[in-house]
């Protein structure tokens, strides 16, 4: 006898059923409401995006999902405080380290750690600016002056973050006016 058939169907429907598609109607809700399907998610891991905070501060951050790209470029979160990268833009997650003494995109300032609960991507680029606003300010504030300078904030997604990522870089680039090509570096941060 089948458990959908008979005196087991109202005990089956009330107790296995309906409470398995509660179950699935929530985790689809969840997802919607993180702005990405789980199959969004698996194609973001080789893709990101680049998000203007505050266009008029010049600051930019990028989420990091992936770290596939040029044979050599590597996941930002293995740079150290005063290396010089370009901005592998093929392969979000990814740079390519290059001398300081060269042209070069961007060079890194600090790495922090981000901790909390943050419930979606949003907060968790919010929480990555903060993090990342006084020690770029203190940088920038000991370069040249009549120098233009602008923020470049790598984070994890969420996705990445709950399964330990925590890692993020906060470095400086030359500033660029929209729609222009970006102004490489030619030597070290001061």
């Amino acid at each position: 006898m089948s458990p959908f058939s008979g005196e087991n169907a109202p005990s089956f429907a009330r107790y296995v059923f309906v409470p398995l598609l509660a179950l699935v109607a929530a985790v689809a809700f969840a997802s919607r409401q993180e702005g990405e399907s789980r199959w969004d998610a698996t194609a973001r891991t080789r893709g990101g995006a680049t998000v203007d905070v505050a266009p008029a501060a010049g600051e930019r951050l990028a989420a990091q999902g992936g770290t596939a790209g040029p044979a050599d470029a590597v996941a930002y979160h293995h740079l150290k405080p005063g290396e010089c990268f370009d901005i592998d833009r093929a392969a979000p997650g990814t740079v390519v380290r290059r001398g300081c003494d060269r042209a070069h995109d961007a060079q890194l300032v600090t790495v922090v750690r981000l901790t909390g609960e943050h419930r979606t991507d949003r907060r968790i680029r919010d929480a990555a600016a903060a993090l990342c606003r006084e020690p770029l300010r203190r940088k920038a504030s000991a370069q040249p002056r009549g120098t233009r300078w602008t923020t470049f904030v790598q984070y994890p997604y969420r996705s990445g973050y709950l399964l330990g990522s925590d890692t993020v870089a906060c470095s400086l680039t030359a500033y660029a006016a929209p729609g222009t090509a970006v102004r490489p570096l030619t030597a070290p941060l001061l």
